[in-house]
Parts: C-alpha cells; structure tokens; sequence
C-alpha cells in the first residue's frame, strides 16, 4: 500500500511511502516518528496518527489494528502529529450547544 505522507504544516510538504498491508498502525507510527522527528517515542511524548482521503477530511487513525482495518487505503494522505503530556486520558466535554437554540 503507498501512502502519502504530509510532513509540512501548509501541505506543501509531502512524500510517498510503501507499508505493507499488514502493517499494523502502531508500526507505521514508530517508523514515521523515526523518520520525521528523528526520535523513538519517549515516555510523555504521544503520537496522533491522522489520515484523509482525496475527498474528505482529517480523521484520527485507532491504534491496534492494520492499516485497512483502520480505515486507511491506497492513496491516503497521512500526518503525524507529535503532543506532549503527562497522561492519556481526554479532557471531558460537558455537554454541546446546539447552533440553533429555542428561546
């Protein structure tokens, strides 16, 4: 499977990169954070790992599967972002205003 691989903030950036199919997504994010930030992950460094198709948008890719299991396919654009934090867990969202309110 070749992947297209966005390495600079205005897209500008890119580079196509083979994986095989059965390339499960925490390898392809070692291999990537290797490649781009020159750094195996670390403890406090956290790794997000985004794909989009031709026609849509940004979506997070899931660790613990493959590639296709995780919703990636020939020709996806990929990045990596690196985050740094202390902890895994999400801040909470208390509940969302909806655009148009009855008053």
């Amino acid at each position: 499977m070749i992947l297209t691989v966005i390495s600079g903030r205005n897209e500008r950036d890119w580079f196509d990169i083979e994986v095989p199919d059965h390339c499960q997504v925490g390898e392809l994010i070692e291999m990537l954070g290797l490649r781009l930030y020159q750094s195996a992950s670390q403890e406090g460094i956290q790794y997000i790992l985004e794909g989009k198709f031709p026609e849509g948008l940004w979506f997070k890719v899931e660790e613990g599967a493959s590639l296709a299991e995780a919703g990636l396919r020939e020709g996806t654009c990929i990045r990596l972002q690196r985050a740094f934090s202390t902890t895994e867990e999400e801040a909470p969202i208390y509940g969302r205003r909806s655009l148009f309110q009855e008053t």
